[in-house]
Parts: C-alpha cells; structure tokens; sequence
C-alpha cells in the first residue's frame, strides 16, 4: 500500500498543500498522513476517502496504481526481426514480447499462393485459434479441411495435426492464438 502513500504525497505536493492543512481538511491526525505517505502505515479505506475528497481526486484515481494490470498491458510496433522466414512462401511474425510471460501467443501467419505450413502437433491441453485478416486460407485439422474466407475463424485442441494451405492465387494473412504460449 505504500504506492497510494506516494500517491497521496505526490498529489498533495502537486497541489502545494502541507500535511498540516491535509489534516484539517480530513481529520485525519498528521502523523498519521506522515505514515501513511512514508508506508509505514496503511490507513483505512475510510481514511483514504477523506483524502481523496480532500485533494480532489476519486479513490479511484489514488488506487489506480494498485491494478497491476496496467503494467502488464505490452504495445508492440511492426519489427522487422519479429518475423521468422519459415520458407521462401510463409512468414510467422510474433505479435508480442517477454513470450515467456504471457498466457497466450498471437502471432501472424502471411502465406503466399500455393503455399502450405509444415504440419504441426502441440501438446494435449494446448488450443489454437485462426483468424483470416486477409485472403483465403484451409485450415486442415487431423486430415479434415475448413475453408477459412475473410473475418472466419476456426478455434480447435492444437494436439491434433493440422496446417495451413493457401490454395488461391492471393496472400493469405492469419492472425493465431496459442494457448498456452506455443510457437
């Protein structure tokens, strides 16, 4: 919790108003703030609403910190040693960072015409999901084809064998999501 006394530190200062006046105006003693925004203490959700109040701020904004999810949310731009030349006609392109890390992997499959993906098998509990960005693409699925058109998807346990073919005359793009992370 010693984030939101940092916060509150940070906000107060922003605002040139003393832990004396800050007290005044919650009630709250000023040693009590000294702690809170050193974290040694925690102070209450009660207490944190009166400073909220005070220095104009939502006790959402002054927990916002708190949600780890924000620092785990990753922006990537296009790279170009993002992309892996599986063959002359298919490009794989990991759409994220820190692999490792993460829950799912997207990645991005560009297959020219005429062009199949090796055949791949993942491991038993692993689900992969295909979306068709752009172009026209098969989907072969333990020996069973599913044409996939523009804006189709396809979502299947990834431990039966299965490819891409592009049997038409344009590329095919295919965004993928792996399920856990598997390239």
């Amino acid at each position: 919790m010693d984030k939101v006394g940092k916060k509150i530190k940070e906000i107060r200062k922003s605002k040139k108003i003393t832990l004396v006046e800050l007290a005044k105006m919650t009630g709250v003693a000023q040693a009590s703030l000294s702690r809170i925004e050193t974290g040694i203490m925690t102070g209450t959700v009660e207490s944190h609403q009166k400073i909220s109040e005070a220095l104009g701020v939502s006790l959402a904004e002054l927990y916002e910190d708190l949600d780890t999810r924000y620092s785990q949310i990753t922006h990537v731009e296009p790279k170009q040693e993002n992309i892996t030349i599986l063959n002359d006609n298919i490009q794989l392109e990991v759409l994220t960072t820190s692999t490792s890390q993460k829950k799912i992997i997207p990645t991005l499959y560009t297959v020219s015409p005429s062009s199949e993906t090796v055949t791949d098998k993942l491991d038993r509990g692993t689900e992969r999901f295909y979306f068709v960005i752009e172009g026209e693409i098969t989907a072969i699925i333990n020996k069973k084809d599913y044409l996939l058109k523009k804006k189709h998807s396809i979502y299947f346990d990834a431990s039966l064998p299965h490819s891409l073919k592009n049997s038409s005359s344009s590329t095919a793009q295919v965004l993928c999501a792996t399920s856990p992370p598997r390239i």
